[in-house]
Formats: structure tokens, C-alpha cells, sequence
């Protein structure tokens, strides 16, 4: 990870998170399938991330503005698919 990254996160700027291969692969089908563009992996968990704290958002009333970096689509890793 960035040196960049890491002082991010130790300063409470970001919020690191981890999350399943698995739900991070649902979630990238899930993109997918509503935005018409095949995510890389490493792209599949911000946008997991960012669904998830859209459904809390939703179960809590709560209302907020979820930004995600995009950076890469998916056509190579389709047998990850």
C-alpha cells in the first residue's frame, strides 16, 4: 500500500475497510449489470464498499454522498468472473 494510503487512514481521513473475494465479486456483477461496465477487480472493492454503505445508509434514514475511484475495467480478468 502508499505510504500515502497508509498516513490517510492513521489520520482518519479514509477509512480502510476489507471485504469478502466473494461479496466483492457479487457486488462487481451487481455493477455490472446496472452500469454496463465489467470492473477489475481491484475497482470490485470500492464498489463493494460503496454498496454496502448505501444499504446502511438505507436501513439508517441516514442521507449521504458516496464517492468511488473507478479505475479499471474488467475484459482480463473474465475467468475470475
Amino acid at each position: 500500500m502508499a505510504p500515502i494510503v497508509s498516513l490517510l487512514a492513521e489520520e482518519v481521513i479514509v477509512q480502510a475497510e476489507a471485504c469478502h473475494q466473494l461479496a466483492m465479486f457479487e457486488s462487481s456483477v451487481l455493477f455490472a449489470r446496472t452500469e454496463g461496465f465489467i470492473p477489475a477487480p481491484e475497482t470490485g472493492h470500492a464498489i463493494h464498499a460503496a454498496i454496502e454503505e448505501a444499504r446502511r445508509c438505507k436501513e439508517t434514514g441516514e442521507a449521504k454522498t458516496i464517492v468511488l475511484n473507478f479505475s479499471g475495467h474488467g475484459h482480463f480478468d473474465m475467468a475470475a468472473y
